[in-house]
């Protein structure tokens, strides 16, 4: 038994590690109506056939795999460096070979460094002029590709999801953003000793800036302004990598500072609230060139430090994401207008703690054994506010309060889980009253929140660890699902049978936290990736209750616990490496 139980564990291990990983894109957007080459990092790249994007009018046309490069002795290096200067400066022809040339390591690309474009050949000048480091290294980023995309000019703007497709399945998405903006890219590498490129010069606004810093790197870009104007400044790096589990602090950590003409500091950001990403809003003083500076927040770097800057005029609104209840649909979400509460329907309301200090009170009837379920969503959704629930009698005692309520399922790109949930029996028939606070009795116009107040009603969540299964046709593979019990629910749910992937109903035992879920390819040959919904269904009282399970992917972040970052969609993946004679089919592009 233990023999079967090791070679299971490693077989999956092997399948796992054997499908493709992306790390990074860059740039990590498009203006719509072009055509951009995308660099991609990550690890079992070889065998790539292309990508999908979701949404339509975006398409890759084209993938190209970069050769590992080996290491070459001095000569040939300096051949090489000769050589690229030549065609920097409109020559072709290769710089003389010397006698002896034994033991010159081969590469595709270095016998053909005329054919490639100025992308491929800045990644050949940077290979051979900064010698990968060590310490600084992480295998996950090792192999690198590059993919031809095209937007059309009608591509809806916004964010998208975008998969690399190997001969070995699909990888986990990656985030990537169609603009109507134009786009500015930091200038490629040079070589040490020729002169660098003209600093990148913004002259119109709207914009979006995309850049990479690497180790000890601060980028600088050139933005003329009017005097005398509103501007915002919003930079997306961490949100492209929320969690890194080989770096401490365990994301990337961007700041933005700006020059003005005079030489002074005219505005700087590091943040926005709890979010890494910075906001910079600003008036400008007098007009001119003002120069944008861009660094980690300690100087570090590396490949996957990816951010794209948007420049608008105005100022920007603060994020504020879609709120988190899944029934939210279902029910009514109104202003409170102060008279007391029906719950024996759950009601969300909607407010705002507009200045610092300030509390809400939402009243209720309630009878003595109700099982009351008041909860707060806030940060979970955007917004600063770190809030608490208050619950008072109706002789005004306090009976019960919450804070910070962690979920059993760590999900979501939120640094701090800080939303209350209260549950309380209450004690007598009356009015209630539910106070909103921040902890930090702070407030202002972005303290958003929504409080649902209801009767404690047994529900669940079901998620993957995992948003795409790629399997040879024909064939099983497992993922895992993790369950989320809220109310006191701990009864047996049945993922429901799926024509293609899930031929037959299967059980999560009662009171379950995981289970290992099989799902079958269908496919009878190589096909490209293919998007399924799978939905759950539990038996509660006299009624029965069908949820989504929600595609997501599992991180590790440093000295942290993992996070689970839910996906659009969930994809299954053919494998062709090895056990197919198939042609491999189109990548899937421009679902």
């Amino acid at each position: 038994m233990k023999l079967f139980c090791t070679v299971f564990l490693l077989a999956a291990a092997v399948r796992a590690f054997a499908e493709p990983f992306a790390g990074y894109l860059y740039p990590a957007g498009i203006q719509a109506g072009t055509t951009v080459r995308v660099l991609v990092g990550g690890q079992q790249l070889n065998g790539i056939l292309g990508a999908t994007v979701s949404g339509q009018g975006v398409r890759v046309v084209k993938a190209v795999p970069v050769p590992g490069f080996p290491h070459p002795d001095g000569k040939q290096q300096k051949w090489l460096l000769d050589w690229i200067g030549n065609l920097e400066k409109g020559e072709s022809a290769p710089p003389p070979l010397p006698e002896d040339t034994a033991g010159w390591r081969k590469c595709t690309w270095w016998e053909h460094l005329d054919q490639l474009d100025l992308l491929e050949r800045a990644i050949v000048t940077r290979n051979l002029c900064v010698r990968p480091n060590a310490l600084q290294q992480t295998p996950a980023l090792r192999q690198m590709a590059i993919l031809d995309i095209t937007a059309d000019a009608d591509a809806q703007p916004g964010e998208r999801e975008l998969r690399i497709v190997c001969r070995s399945g699909v990888s986990a998405p990656k985030l990537f953003y169609v603009d109507a903006a134009p786009h500015i890219r930091e200038p490629l590498y040079t070589r040490p000793g020729v002169p660098k490129p003209p600093m990148p010069h913004v002259k119109e606004l709207p914009a979006v800036i995309d850049g990479q810093i690497m180790p000890g790197e601060t980028d600088r870009f050139k933005i003329t302004l009017e005097p005398d104007t509103e501007y915002s400044f919003s930079l997306t790096g961490w949100k492209l990598l929320p969690y890194i589990g080989d770096a401490v602090p365990g994301h990337f950590q961007p700041i933005l500072q700006l020059i003005g003409p005079d030489g002074r500091e005219a505005a700087f950001a590091d943040d926005e609230y709890f979010l890494p990403d910075p906001v910079m809003r600003f008036r400008s003083g007098a007009g001119g060139e003002y120069l944008l500076l861009v660094r980690d927040n300690l100087y570090r770097g590396r490949q996957d430090f990816v951010y794209r800057i948007t420049l608008e005029k105005g100022t920007a609104l603060y994020r504020m994401a879609s709120c988190s209840f899944p029934d939210l649909d279902e029910l009514p979400e109104e202003e409170y207008d102060g008279r007391p509460l029906n719950i024996t329907r759950p009601v969300v309301i909607s407010g705002r703690l507009s200045k610092p200090g300030e509390t809400d009170l939402a009243h209720f009837r309630g009878r003595k054994g109700m099982r009351l379920s008041a909860m707060l969503a806030a940060r979970r959704d955007g917004s600063p506010m770190d809030g608490v629930l208050t619950l008072y009698a109706p002789d005004g005692r306090q009976i019960a309060q919450a804070d910070d309520t962690p979920r059993t399922v760590n999900v979501g790109a939120i640094p701090q889980q800080t939303d209350p949930d209260l549950l309380a029996e209450l004690p007598d028939d009356g009015v209630y009253t539910l106070k909103v606070s921040d902890l930090n009795n702070t407030g202002g116009s972005d303290w958003h929140y929504r409080l649902r107040i209801g009767l404690e009603e047994p529900d669940f969540r079901i998620y993957t660890t995992s948003s795409a299964v790629s399997m040879y046709p024909g064939q099983t593979a497992p993922v895992k699902l993790l369950i989320e019990r809220t109310g006191g629910f701990s009864g047996p749910i049945t993922i429901v049978p799926d024509k293609d992937a899930v031929p037959a109903a299967r059980e999560i035992p009662a009171g379950a936290g995981e289970y290992i879920l099989n799902l079958r390819n269908s496919a009878k040959k190589a096909a490209p990736p293919r998007s399924i919904e799978l939905f759950a269904e539990a038996k509660i009282g006299n009624r029965t209750i069908r949820r989504k399970v929600i595609p997501a992917d599992i991180f590790s972040q440093a000295f942290a616990y993992d996070h689970l970052l839910p996906a659009h969609e969930f994809l299954i993946g053919t494998r062709m490496d090895g056990r197919t004679n198939t042609k491999a089919p189109d990548a899937g592009n421009g679902k």
